[in-house]
């Protein structure tokens, strides 16, 4: 008897460690499901765990890139993919392809154009860079639209940035985590600013999933990448690493970017000037040259005749 209950202790205390860690893996894989639904709702199965399939559709983005684009840049072609109807799984070959369509096209188009003109038959030579150079142009010019929309979709997000903050101090100062803060402004501002939503879902996301809370407001600088973005989460993970209050930190720096919103519109309206000196001479001045010489000019036309 004295024997066997060591072993009955035993082998209670593997069978627990045994189902801790299964539990463990388990509530990991439910995270792990609930932060990408959060990201891309994708289709979930009895036990919690993301269907092999739909793991596998969202896990081809990250391990295949598209030719080594920013995050960013590739979140904003299946964006605007997935406009068309188009899955995410199809997402980079149809990227490709569409590049390919309109290079060759071009392409074609270049040397079409090319053969209308006699002194460019004359020269195949002349063809043929008309041809590669319009090529390039249709491969490079889906890239290039890709990064101005990603670029304009980050301006739209930073501009509501100090609304979110004021929100954000108001939900604080209530008593909520910074994570519980989120989720609450994100009702909020949902219909007015739903570029910055989107962006602020994921971080609230990461902030649930990952260990350390600078990883997740750093992921959130790189998808914005504005600096005055940069400068709330520099200022927000130095709050949370030193644990000075986080409502007057965050006052502050919603306070910093009003003022330097309003920097930005004074320095827009002070360029103003300068800038309408250009359509004021091309289009102003010779109306107003026409109206006061244009008499004269008729005269001293008439004059000259007789």
């Amino acid at each position: 008897m004295s024997l066997f209950a060591p072993l009955l202790a035993a082998l209670s205390l593997i069978m627990g460690g045994l189902a801790l860690i299964i539990h463990g893996v388990r509530m990991r894989r439910e995270a792990l499901g609930r932060r990408v639904s959060l990201i891309h709702p994708l289709p979930i199965d009895r036990t919690g765990t993301i269907a092999r399939k739909a793991r596998a559709e969202e896990t081809e983005l990250v391990r295949r890139p598209f030719h080594g684009l920013p995050e960013r840049e590739r979140r904003e072609i299946v964006r605007q993919l997935s406009r068309w109807g188009v899955p995410r799984r199809y997402a980079r070959g149809f990227f490709n392809g569409s590049r390919l369509v309109i290079a060759a096209g071009l392409g074609a188009l270049g040397f079409f154009t090319g053969a209308q003109f006699s002194f460019v038959e004359k020269h195949s030579f002349l063809t043929l860079v008309l041809v590669i150079a319009m090529a390039i142009i249709g491969w490079i010019a889906p890239i290039v639209l890709i990064r101005l929309s990603a670029r304009r979709r980050a301006l739209t997000s930073a501009a509501g940035f100090p609304d979110a903050l004021e929100l954000l101090v108001v939900c604080v100062e209530a008593g909520l985590a910074l994570e519980d803060g989120i989720d609450r402004i994100v009702i909020e501002l949902k219909h007015s600013q739903p570029e910055l939503v989107e962006e602020l879902i994921l971080t609230s996301a990461d902030l649930k999933i990952l260990s350390n809370r600078d990883v997740a407001l750093a992921n959130l600088a790189d998808r914005i990448d504005t600096p005055s973005v940069r400068s709330v989460v520099a200022t927000l993970s130095q709050t949370l690493r030193y644990g000075t209050p986080l409502a007057q930190a965050m006052r502050v720096v919603a306070a910093e970017m009003r003022n330097n919103s309003l920097f930005q519109l004074e320095e827009r309206a002070n360029r103003l000037p300068v800038l309408m000196t250009i359509p004021m001479m091309l289009f102003i001045m010779p109306t107003i040259f026409l109206i006061v010489g244009g008499p004269a000019a008729l005269k001293l036309m008439d004059h000259f005749l007789q």
